[in-house]
């Protein structure tokens, strides 16, 4: 019986070859060679089974409320990296210190349990020194020359040498205008400043900067600056006005004297080895979103100052506007922390900055 049906198959078999003509199928010709160009296929043309989402996590940080220029260009980065890496990178956004103040999370993110934060430089001069060269006072006349000097190549490049010696990728800074002294009595010279206890940062050079005027500076944590001007423990603080307006500190204090002594730079690093360790497009996606995040947080500060003082005024606080005159009799003061600064700051970050100024000046004329 096996036989037998052996013997059906190979008749079915042999029928169905003759119906085809007895031939095998030819061979499917190559291909012509084409030439070589090569074609990228971008993340939004690969096949979503191709794209891994969220394979790229960044957690980010940063100590301040959620209505400041930081986080306004923190969403701004997460928006676009998120959208140009087709869902690859993932942003999570940490507002408020809910991670840490900035010193832990500057930690955090040397031991890449953070990937990216912004902060204020003269934290940062804690781990990285030669951070102390944003910290200069009374050197740039108006905004639009500080971003200039802050923007030139050879001081980035100098500057991001140093951050990446201790873990760090300097991914850029934005500001929040300049820092400005508040206070309960009305403030022209530096002798109006003597008896004054002034909150400041624990940064030495700070801390120079106002008892060379002719304050007592007392460190305090940011998160306890309200309550020490509540109850008196401070009597005066300085800050720029976007801080003063978010952290409500005008509540405690008659008035807002510019001085405009330094500019709240905001330096914004990511952990070295994450970025490095990041594809090439990714890379890219990160850098152009950092641009973006960064241009947009200046932005917002900018189109939002306005706002913010006339809260403030509305308030009951007086703005005072110093004249020339009197603004140089506080950087003259001043003056010794320069020594300090080019002490400490690594030679080839201070002689790029110091050319950055001086093209900035002849740019001015």
């Amino acid at each position: 019986m096996k036989k037998f049906l052996v013997v059906i198959a190979l008749l079915l078999t042999m029928s169905l070859l003759t119906a085809c003509g007895g031939k095998k199928p030819e061979p499917t010709a190559a291909p012509a060679a084409k030439e070589t160009v090569t074609e990228k296929t971008t993340e939004a043309e690969k096949p979503a089974a191709e794209v891994k989402q969220g394979e790229f996590v960044i957690t980010m940080s940063h100590a301040t409320a959620d209505t400041t220029s930081l986080h306004a260009g923190s969403v701004k980065f997460k928006e676009y990296v998120e959208k140009e890496s087709g869902g690859r990178i993932k942003v999570n956004i940490y507002p408020n210190a809910q991670l840490g103040g900035d010193r832990e999370t500057i930690e955090g993110t040397q031991a890449g349990q953070i990937t990216m934060m912004s902060s204020s430089n003269a934290v940062q001069v804690n781990f990285v020194p030669s951070a102390v060269i944003f910290d200069i006072p009374f050197i740039y006349p108006n905004l639009e020359f500080a971003r200039k000097v802050l923007a030139d190549e050879a001081f980035i490049k100098a500057i991001s040498a140093e951050y990446e010696k201790n873990g760090l990728r300097y991914v850029g800074t934005s500001d929040q205008g300049f820092r400005t002294l508040t206070t309960n009595k009305e403030v022209r010279t530096p002798a109006d400043m003597s008896g004054i206890t002034l909150r400041t940062m624990e940064n030495k050079y700070h801390m120079a900067l106002w008892r060379n005027i002719g304050a007592n500076p007392t460190p305090l944590p940011f998160n306890e600056l309200y309550t020490a001007l509540q109850q008196g423990t401070a009597d005066g603080q300085e800050n720029p006005v976007e801080l003063i307006y978010s952290q409500k500190f005008f509540e405690q204090q008659k008035y807002v004297v510019y001085t405009n002594h330094i500019l709240q730079t905001i330096v914004w690093i990511m952990n070295n080895e994450f970025y490095t360790n990041l594809p090439d497009d990714m890379k890219a996606v990160v850098d152009e979103g950092s641009k973006v995040a960064l241009a947009y947080a200046n932005e917002f500060q900018d189109n939002n100052v306005a706002s913010y003082t006339k809260t403030i005024e509305d308030y009951g606080v007086k703005f005072v506007e110093l004249t020339e005159e009197e603004r140089l009799a506080f950087a003259e003061e001043a003056k010794p922390v320069w020594d300090m600064v080019e002490k400490d700051c690594d030679p080839g970050v201070y002689s790029a900055y110091m050319n950055a100024v001086k093209a900035a000046e002849d740019s001015s004329k």
